[in-house]
């Protein structure tokens, strides 16, 4: 699915509240993966909840392969949206009703689609191996019971579950302990098709799968670049008060003293193990 904003903007209903999002556009193609980034109160996860339609633009529009949100909304068309999607929030807890882990788990595939149970515990068994939640306990357990971690990850496996042709992600590594983010990344890399956004703060953690990076900060759109050109970019995050990956602010710092990389990288560990094998040490 493509998403498209056109001059989208929103304003939430409190009196004197300035504009969350202002004159956003925005192209997002099908199988893109893209990171959305900028600093706390910049308007990120309200530019996620449009994507989503959970809100609705306050002027702008959006369009979903070329449909408006708002025709589908005035035609209630927006179920037919959203089940394509998939989607993490910041807080899971929050996306919770279920009695049990498990029944949060199967809820999507069981409302939007209807398959057997016997189909729905086979895909269930599939995600939570690869996050290695155990799926018989998570059928005794409610999912408010679960450690901050676990809550994330199931979260996440119920928006895997539906095979979403969009999956929206806001700040997902929070709270994952590194085995848990090793396999985040290669369940997002696996998904070659699915449309990918990612709102988070750790760019370092996606950078070796993402296409693209948005940068918002106060509301407005201030980047829009290719993965491959964030290096001569640095000085424009910071200028925004968005802080740039580490391993980027490494490269222009050996830039600066006259090393020469081979190539820009997106991994400390690459990086790293490149100037052990080129740089010579200090002479004893």
């Amino acid at each position: 699915m493509e998403i498209t904003c056109s001059n989208v903007s929103y304003q939430y209903e409190s009196p004197g509240d300035e504009w969350a999002v202002c004159d956003v556009d925005l192209r997002i193609g099908r199988g893109e993966k893209i990171v959305l980034v900028g600093p706390a109160g910049s308007g990120k996860t309200t530019l996620l909840q449009l994507f989503d339609a959970l809100i609705m633009p306050t002027r702008g529009d959006i369009l979903y392969d070329g449909l408006s949100v708002r025709a589908m909304a005035r035609q209630k068309g927006l179920p037919s949206v959203r089940r394509r999607m998939g989607v993490l929030f910041q807080f899971p807890e929050d996306q919770f009703f279920q009695d049990t882990a498990y029944d949060e788990l199967a809820f999507a595939m069981r409302n939007f689609f209807g398959p057997r149970e016997q189909e729905i515990e086979r895909r269930a068994y599939e995600i939570t191996q690869g996050f290695g939640l155990d799926l018989a306990l998570l059928k005794t357990t409610s999912p408010f019971r679960l450690s901050s971690g676990e809550k994330r990850k199931l979260a996440l496996a119920s928006a895997l579950m539906i095979s979403p042709e969009i999956l929206m992600l806001d700040e997902p590594t929070a709270g994952m302990d590194a085995a848990g983010r090793r396999e985040l990344i290669r369940i997002l890399s696996s998904l070659d098709d699915t449309t990918v956004i990612i709102v988070t703060h750790n760019q370092e953690d996606f950078l070796g799968i993402i296409d693209r990076v948005v940068g918002i900060s106060g509301g407005r759109k201030v980047l829009d670049v290719r993965k491959d050109r964030l290096l001569e970019l640095l000085e424009s995050m910071e200028r925004f008060h968005i802080v740039p990956p580490l391993v980027l602010l490494v490269q222009r710092w050996l830039s600066q003293a006259g090393i020469r990389l081979d190539r820009t990288y997106y991994d400390m560990e690459d990086l790293i193990s490149f100037l052990k094998g080129h740089v010579p040490g200090p002479r004893p």
